[in-house]
């Protein structure tokens, strides 16, 4: 009990905290023009390339909607301790007798929130300006995609935020590895396409299982279709939080023996 507490204590303060310093109408604006430009960069090189090939345009303008969801997971869930480390309230976070799973995880669960509206707004934007058909969609098999993929992809930012303790500066790996996903996770182009050796590398990832599991559901595929994707996905994200957690622990440990805990 006490750990739910502090998992839905953690969620809304990190609400409130998002808010004290951005403002809605910011945030809105930043929602719409990230999704919007990433799409739209994706989709016009991709036009170039295949002269207007529609099912290509349509298979880039999904991937990429569905990926904007690592924007809110990887680099905000980064920032949740790399704020705190700048701001001087990780040290005294971390003498608090709280456990330290639900405490972060349940302040990364406003950014999975958050990451399902991105891809809902990306989704919007490839129906009315890119023409993708959800006709044929089973919404009940997309929604738990997309929720599923917001999920997982919040343990993946967990993963790399355990860095957070030690590292100066982990937005250069948040960077680093929202770039990876875009060329590793079938989002501009299958996996398949990648060289033999490289391909393992993306099924590491929940973001590919999620992003297959969404185009089959807007082909039509139900539920019981796309379960083994979403299983695999589920696991995947699974394994990142248990590593992810390990990473918080160990790099704790080591932040507090060298005294990085409040290096800036």
């Amino acid at each position: 009990m006490s750990r739910l507490r502090i998992f839905f204590s953690s969620a809304v303060f990190s609400f409130r905290a998002q808010f004290n310093w951005l403002n809605p109408p910011m945030w809105l604006t930043m929602k719409i023009a990230l999704g919007l430009s990433q799409m739209a960069f994706f989709v016009f090189v991709g036009n170039y390339i295949t002269n207007n090939n529609l099912s290509v345009i349509h298979y880039i303008a999904i991937g990429n909607a569905l990926q904007t969801v690592a924007w809110n997971t990887i680099f905000s869930v980064i920032n949740i301790t790399g704020h705190d480390k700048w701001d001087g309230t990780l040290p005294l976070l971390l003498a608090t007798p709280a456990s330290r799973l639900p405490l972060f995880i349940g302040r990364a669960m406003i950014h999975v929130l958050d990451g399902m509206l991105s891809v809902t707004i990306s989704f919007a934007f490839a129906i009315l300006l890119f023409g993708v058909n959800f006709a044929n969609a089973d919404l009940l098999a997309l929604a738990v995609a997309v929720v599923l993929t917001a999920f997982t992809m919040a343990g993946f930012g967990l993963l790399i935020g355990g860095f957070s303790f030690y590292f100066r500066d982990p937005m250069i790996l948040a960077n680093i590895f929202t770039f990876i996903l875009l060329i590793f996770c079938g989002v501009n182009f299958p996996v398949g396409d990648l060289p033999q050796p490289l391909q393992p590398i993306s099924y590491v990832f929940p973001l590919t299982y999620g992003i297959e599991a969404a185009r089959r559901a807007i082909d039509g595929k139900s539920l019981i279709v796309i379960y083994p994707w979403l299983g695999l996905e589920l696991i995947a994200g699974l394994i990142s939080i248990a590593i992810g957690y390990i990473f918080f622990q160990s790099f704790e440990r080591v932040a507090r023996k060298t005294g990085r805990l409040e290096a800036v």
